[in-house]
Order: C-alpha cells, then structure tokens, then sequence
C-alpha cells in the first residue's frame, strides 16, 4: 500500500465539518488571525530595534555599530568593517600606502596556504573583497605557493604598478 493511499484513506478522520450557519462566522475568525499574524511578524521586521546599536564619528565619517560590525557610508556607498579606525591607528603602515592601493581596478591578495592563521587571513580576504567590491575594485586571491585549492599562486614578485599585491603572513606584531 503507497502512502498517498493511505493518507487519502483517512484523510475523513482529519476533516473538521463545518456547519453551514456558522461558516461566515469562522472565516471571519480565521481571517482576523491570519491578519495578526501577519502584522506581527512585520512589526519584528519593522520595528526591531534592540538598541545595540552604537554611533561614533571618525574624521567627520558616521560609523553605526550593531555589536558584530561596523558600518559607514563612504563616497556614497556603505562600507562594513570589524573594527574602528581609531583602534587601529596605533599599526603603523607606511605612508605611501594609501597611493599604492588607492585608485586600483584591481588588487591581489595571498597568503601561505598552510599558515596557522589561515582562517582569520581568508576572512580578512573576503571582507576585504565584499567592501573593495561596492567601490568596482576587483580583489584577486591566491597562495604564496603551489595549493591543493586550485587556487593561483600570487607573490609579492608579482606586483605591479597598476596590480599591488597584499601579502598576509604570520607574525609576532601587526
């Protein structure tokens, strides 16, 4: 025996009978919870404001925290970052960096495959990407070495002018 027979064979002991006078007023009950529940699963949607959420400005940039990451508006596009500027301002990079990686279609980034970071670096990698992306920069991955990735190997030998490459490795200091 299927089970669609089965089903169908007992599909009467499920049936709920409804009398006739009293049918209007069971759908006109029924409509008004299908409409509560609708209008309060958009009210979550809607008005879902758990009051996590921090503001800080940085140089005149607005950045609105939601306890996971931080968001800002830049040159007109929404950029989302897991740290704040000023947290960062005691790494020291050098001063031509800004001109190396600023007005690029593209920039590669790689790493050792096997390195001990190797979680941390390929989600650094892929923000990295997801925000370069909104700005029409391409940012192309790869290892420092042959991978069993099938990903390409990109060294810093492979930098150009026009295609910087971004070298994450492991070390003591930042």
């Amino acid at each position: 025996m299927c089970v669609s027979t089965i089903t169908f064979k007992y599909a009467h002991l499920f049936a709920v009978p409804m009398k006739e006078a009293g049918s209007k007023k069971n759908w006109v009950l029924m409509l008004f919870i299908v409409i509560i529940m609708i209008g309060t699963s958009f009210s979550v949607f809607l008005y879902n404001d758990s009051g996590q959420s921090q503001v800080v400005r940085y140089e005149g940039i607005k950045f609105t925290g939601d306890g996971t990451k931080w968001t800002a508006k830049i040159n007109g596009r929404f950029a989302a970052f897991s740290f704040l500027p000023g947290e960062l301002a005691d790494i020291k990079t050098p001063p031509e960096l800004s001109g190396v990686l600023g007005n690029r279609i593209e920039i590669d980034v790689t790493s050792d495959a096997n390195s001990t970071f190797k979680e941390s670096i390929a989600l650094a990698q892929h923000q990295i990407g997801l925000v370069m992306g909104n700005y029409g920069v391409y940012v192309y991955q790869g290892f420092t070495g042959n991978n069993s990735f099938n990903f390409p190997v990109v060294t810093c030998g492979d930098a150009t002018s026009a295609v910087p490459v971004i070298y994450f490795q492991e070390s003591n200091s930042t």
